[in-house]
């Protein structure tokens, strides 16, 4: 059985799952069950790279897809595909926004992987779901590698900036 990750019911089971699984750690992270830091500890260095990351995964990884359903917002499949994508990044940037005041900040590291694991399902499935043209397809190709890096970074910089263990000289917390 081939779950789809562009229907409707999938996407609603994952934001429900999401959203709880990132406030049960959020939660236990609180109140110190989690050992994770409530803030991640970057260095100056980390803190620009951030900066910069930000404003990229909003271009390739909000205003590209925007970009998209406007001009295939005539192909239904196409059209829903980058719909439901764009539901998901805009409830994932709500999610960190009110988890990371209302929990802890270093949630968004949690969130941000779940979300960007779920994104990247959604792409793959989306690119082989309908035949693109060259421009479109290539942007798409662009949007799925980027959060593919955005795991990758992720992995290696914003995850051990939340564990206890992960000293690197000096830190800014975020």
């Amino acid at each position: 059985m081939y779950i789809n990750p562009n229907q409707l019911q999938t996407i609603v089971l994952f934001l429900t799952c999401a959203t709880l699984l990132s406030v049960t750690i959020g939660v236990l992270i609180n109140q110190s069950i989690l050992p994770l830091k409530s803030l991640m500890a970057y260095s100056e260095a980390q803190l620009q790279f951030i900066k910069v990351w930000v404003n990229i995964a909003l271009f390739i990884g909000v205003i590209i897809p925007i970009i998209l359903l406007i001009f295939l917002r005539i192909q239904p499949i196409q059209s829903r595909f980058l719909s439901y994508y764009l539901i998901v990044v805009f409830v994932q940037l709500a999610s960190e926004i009110v988890f990371s005041r209302w929990l802890c900040k270093s949630v968004v590291v949690i969130i941000g992987t779940i979300y960007t694991g779920f994104r990247i399902w959604q792409l793959w499935s989306g690119i082989h779901a309908t035949i693109y043209s060259q421009p479109w397809l290539s942007l798409l190709w662009l949007v799925l590698i980027f959060w593919i890096a955005n795991i990758v970074m992720l992995l290696t910089m914003a995850f051990p900036s939340i564990f206890p263990e992960s000293e690197t000289g000096t830190h800014a917390d975020v």
